[in-house]
């Protein structure tokens, strides 16, 4: 699956400058387009240079893709270097078509929700409204490097800077299971047999081979390694892994 590149499309709610505009979803489209031969893609659809050095991680640029104007911001969900293309949608079939074809030698192909999920989870990277949610703070949940302390005052900074001069009462995990058990997430997390917690999500990771699952555990367990994970009925071990279960240097995404 990570041999070839990848490409979906979606609504998003943002103008060609990258800011909010209305509250509408029909004004643009995003498509997100991935994989190691990404880059090779968009520069056979693209004059402007989307090398490395000239368009690095987590920056936008406005680029064309064959006379469709587009906002390039080079992110990824899945841990492969990737952008997310914001277009008009009245030139969205005609990206869309363009990248198609551009790609098709190299084996570029239509990527399901399912897949991503898959992915993501791989990379450890949080889905909305499962992982965090509004009963979830940025510091249980291993997001505390995207906090600006240094900015003079902003919603929520009393009740973070307590959370973390006190300590988060718990720690989100990831964990890799021992046998690949079917997980969604809403399995419980057992530790000498007794239920500590509940996964959040879950899904097998097929580029490492292992069912994985976050989940949040009491802080003074969160550390341990000793875990259990019971899905319909069945019991298997896991082992906690911090970071990314795959690619954790960031190599390929920054490349």
């Amino acid at each position: 699956m990570r041999d070839g590149g990848w490409l979906r499309a979606n609504l998003a709610r943002f103008g060609a400058d990258g800011v909010e505009v209305r509250d509408i979803t029909s004004a643009n489209g995003v498509i997100n387009l991935a994989g190691p031969r990404a880059r090779k893609v968009l520069q056979r659809v693209t004059d402007a240079d989307v090398g490395p050095e000239a368009h690095p991680f987590m920056t936008a640029r406005e680029i064309n893709i064959g006379y469709a104007p587009a906002l390039a911001y080079r992110v990824t969900y899945i841990g492969e270097l990737g952008w997310e293309l914001y277009i008009p949608v009245e030139y969205m079939q005609h990206a869309y078509e363009t990248l198609h074809e551009a790609g098709a030698d190299l084996g570029l192909s239509d990527i399901g929700y399912k897949a991503i999920d898959s992915l993501r989870l791989e990379k450890r990277y949080l889905a909305w409204g499962a992982d965090i949610t509004p009963g979830e703070n940025p510091i249980e949940a291993g997001l505390e490097f995207l906090i600006d302390w240094a900015k003079p005052d902003f919603l929520g900074a009393e009740a973070l800077a307590r959370i973390r001069a006190e300590g988060a009462t718990r720690k989100l995990v990831c964990l890799a299971l021992d046998d690949p058990l079917a997980v969604f997430g809403g399995e419980a997390i057992l530790v000498d047999g007794a239920p500590v917690g509940q996964t959040t999500s879950g899904n097998f990771g097929y580029s490492v081979g292992k069912s994985l699952v976050l989940g949040y555990l009491p802080r003074e367990l969160a550390a341990g390694n000793a875990f259990e994970v019971e899905a319909f009925g069945r019991r298997t071990g896991a082992v906690r892994i911090d970071g990314a279960a795959y690619d954790p240097e960031r190599r390929k995404i920054l490349m």
